[in-house]
This record gives structure tokens, C-alpha cells and sequence, in this order.
């Protein structure tokens, strides 16, 4: 997760937690130090949230960093943004294997729509 708002990473934190204790994360409060964490030999995320509007780098100018990126121009990224404004969703069409999700209001909307996000769909046999 990166976001500059410690508010809402504690509370995306404590979704994960709902959804799975086991599901491990880190919080990276810039994109900067976002990418120098992902570029250190350490195990690629299997998913990264984005909030879009961040001070040093917004989440378009992150996205075109990352996709240049050697291993880690695949990873799946889904802008977290409590705003809903043209920029954000085109960031989020522009770029390949990236979605959007719109901050929400309640911790169980959010748990359900992160659940929905990470857990697989159970197929029928």
C-alpha cells in the first residue's frame, strides 16, 4: 500500500485483517520510497494500492516508473483514491493490469470490496 494519509493505511490494515490474518502488507507513505522498497531484492507483491494524489510523485508519474521497471512492470495495481475525477480513472485505463477503487466511507464496504479484490471467486466442480 502506498499512501500518505496514515489514517486511511491503518484502516485499509485493519480490512486485510478482517479479510485474512495471514495476508501480509507494508505501508510506504511516498511513492519514492515505494519504488526504492520494490526495487530491493525482497519478495515482488503480488499486488500494490495506489492512492493516486501523494506529494513527490502522483500516481500516474508512479505507474510510468514502475511499468519501466524490470520484474515488476506486471504487478497488478489498483489506484485507491478517494477521488473520482477524470485523471484518476484515466490513469487507471491508460496503464495495463490497473483497476480503481474509490475510498470508502465505511470499513465493511471496504472489507467486501478488498475481498472481493484478493480472494479468489470459489468455482463449482
Amino acid at each position: 500500500m502506498v499512501d500518505d494519509d496514515a489514517d486511511d493505511a491503518e484502516i485499509f490494515g485493519i480490512a486485510l485483517h478482517a479479510i485474512d490474518l495471514n495476508i501480509k502488507y507494508s505501508i510506504q507513505n511516498n511513492a519514492l520510497d515505494a519504488l526504492k522498497m520494490l526495487q530491493a531484492p525482497k519478495k515482488t507483491p503480488d499486488i500494490i494500492f495506489l492512492d493516486y494524489h501523494m506529494p513527490y510523485l502522483d500516481g500516474s508519474e508512479f505507474l510510468k516508473l514502475l511499468r519501466k521497471i524490470k520484474g515488476l512492470e506486471k504487478i497488478p495495481v489498483v489506484l485507491y483514491s478517494g477521488h473520482s475525477g477524470a485523471l484518476v480513472k484515466d490513469a487507471a485505463t491508460k496503464f495495463k493490469k490497473v483497476q480503481f477503487l474509490k475510498k470508502q466511507q465505511s470499513l465493511k464496504d471496504l472489507t467486501g470490496l478488498l475481498q472481493h479484490i484478493l480472494l479468489p471467486v470459489p468455482t463449482s466442480k
